[in-house]
């Protein structure tokens, strides 16, 4: 077992590398478009990213994971004809999906543009990311190739090639495009990017895996898949609505700068739960164990949670308005006010996707989708009324209006997703390792509030800093002296991210 978990706790730091890359560069990106696309400019971006992404889970239907489901399945017993014969059925359906999508979505373009959002300046950037769905689409789902060969280091230096490629496209539409043509620009600089980077993909992809392209006899039992596609393909719809209903929404009800202004406060929040993200790289040593080990690893992780996204919530309720001026610039100060509320799904957002991935390893994916459809409805209905009932009072009632119909239907999914895991995986959530973190949390926010009224007169970048490490401190010393947080948690979490005797970190996790 040794081997074993020394291989998942590397290919699980690769993952975590890779998820870093992908934030720390949307950070960057997400920040540069923001200041100098304006927050109108903005918003139309969004606005048409949220309805590529759309489209681009119509385009993957499931397939993507039905290729790593059969295809590791078939290397796993050595039969590389099956896995060829698999990849090549699937290419195959990704290839119909993908054309069908990006056509429906060029059709669709004028009436989304002029009829359902009512703004014109969409239609063009909605017939460029047509061909965006169809690069984007491809690149998906060589990715899984990476997955399947257990190469994710790969998919890091993906990632890492193409963060910079978007960058430095994006300055130079920004440097040498007038205002009015930027956002087409950007859209047509990611369709290189991507491009580049796929292109590379596939030929070391051809190079390593030149077996899965051979041709076969095996054939393939396409009742199977589509059974199993099935339930994927209404999971990723589900979650579509899920995630981007809100900024949907906002975009039919409001001008497009608003919706810039919602986007950049999501896209901070985006960034701070990829700060919570240790106990994803404990998460496949949990799975693995039996379910009467589970009740106890389980708890670790949601210690961790609570410990680590705490002082993220309340810090950035504590500075949040200097964090969207420092980012994204004074234009964009009303994005603080759903900032503030959307903080608080740093928390959900981090133990919704452990309990998820706990679903799925144990084999259980009908308990979280049957939810996440019950979810995504409500999530809808409660968009709708909110926002149209809080326009009434402002426009910036109305983005508060989306980010408490987010906060409650997601945290009802949360809480809903503790509940099956208790009644069916026995796992417990220890209720005082939130209140012991939040009552922290609560003692940090109120001493930097305290500084903040009291003795800033003008908050600066090194002031800032300084307040983050003083909060840090006074929550951290606080968990120390209330033994909430302990010498050997700081012990375990450093020896997996520098992968030093994994055996021994698993047996922490069973003994402790």
């Amino acid at each position: 077992m040794g081997d074993v978990s020394k291989k998942i706790i590397t290919e699980s730091i690769w993952k975590f590398l890779s998820s870093l890359v992908i934030k720390v560069g949307a950070l960057v990106f997400v920040v540069l478009l923001a200041r100098f696309l304006k927050p109108e400019g903005f918003g139309i971006y969004n606005l048409a990213m949220s309805v590529v992404l759309f489209f681009a889970l119509l385009a993957d239907m499931g397939i993507n994971k039905a290729f790593l489901r059969y295809v590791s399945f078939s290397l796993g017993k050595k039969d590389k004809s099956q896995a060829a014969a698999y990849t090549k059925y699937l290419f195959k359906l990704k290839l119909i999906t993908l054309t069908l999508s990006a056509a429906l979505l060029f059709l669709l373009a004028y009436p989304l543009a002029f009829f359902m959002f009512k703004k014109p300046e969409l239609f063009i950037p909605l017939i460029i990311i047509s061909i965006y769905l169809a690069v984007i689409s491809i690149e998906r789902f060589l990715e899984y190739f990476f997955y399947v060969l257990k190469k994710v280091k790969f998919i890091t230096a993906k990632e890492t090639a193409f963060q910079i490629l978007r960058i430095a496209l994006a300055l130079i539409v920004f440097f040498f495009f007038a205002d009015q043509w930027r956002v087409i620009g950007v859209l047509l600089a990611l369709i290189v990017a991507n491009s580049i980077v796929t292109f590379s993909m596939f030929l070391i992809i051809r190079k390593k895996a030149k077996f899965l392209f051979k041709k076969t006899k095996a054939k393939v039992d396409t009742r199977k898949i589509f059974r199993f596609v099935k339930y994927l393909a209404i999971g990723g719809l589900s979650t579509m609505f899920f995630i981007y209903i809100d900024t949907i929404m906002l975009g039919i009800f409001l001008p497009a700068e608003y919706v810039g202004f919602y986007s950049s406060a999501v896209g901070l929040i985006a960034s701070l739960i990829v700060l919570v993200s240790v106990p994803n790289i404990l998460l496949p040593i949990f799975t693995q164990f039996k379910r009467f080990q589970l009740k106890k690893a389980f708890d670790k992780v949601f210690r961790y949670i609570c410990i680590l996204s705490m002082p993220l919530i309340f810090g950035a309720l504590v500075l949040g308005r200097y964090v969207i001026r420092a980012f994204y610039g004074y234009e964009y100060l009303p994005a603080a006010i759903p900032f503030y509320f959307l903080s608080v799904l740093i928390f959900s957002g981090v133990l919704t996707d452990m309990l998820v991935a706990l679903f799925s390893a144990r084999e259980k994916p009908k308990y979280f989708v049957n939810v996440l459809i019950f979810a995504s409805i409500l999530n809808v209905i409660l968009n709708y009324i909110l926002i149209t009932t809080f326009m009434a009072i402002s426009l910036e009632w109305a983005m508060i209006g989306a980010a408490s119909a987010t906060i409650f239907s997601r945290y009802l999914y949360m809480a809903s997703l503790m509940f099956i895991a208790n009644k069916k995986l026995r796992v417990s959530f220890k209720a005082s390792y939130f209140a012991r973190t939040f009552a922290a949390g609560v003692i940090m926010f109120g001493v930097l509030y305290w500084i903040n009224m009291s003795m800033i007169v003008d908050m600066t970048l090194w002031i800032g800093l300084l307040e983050i490490a003083l909060g840090a401190v006074i929550y951290f010393s606080i968990l120390l002296l209330t033994e909430t947080l302990t010498e050997e948690d700081f012990i375990m979490i450093m020896e997996i991210i520098q992968r030093k005797n994994p055996k021994q970190i698993k047996n922490k996790i069973r003994t402790e």
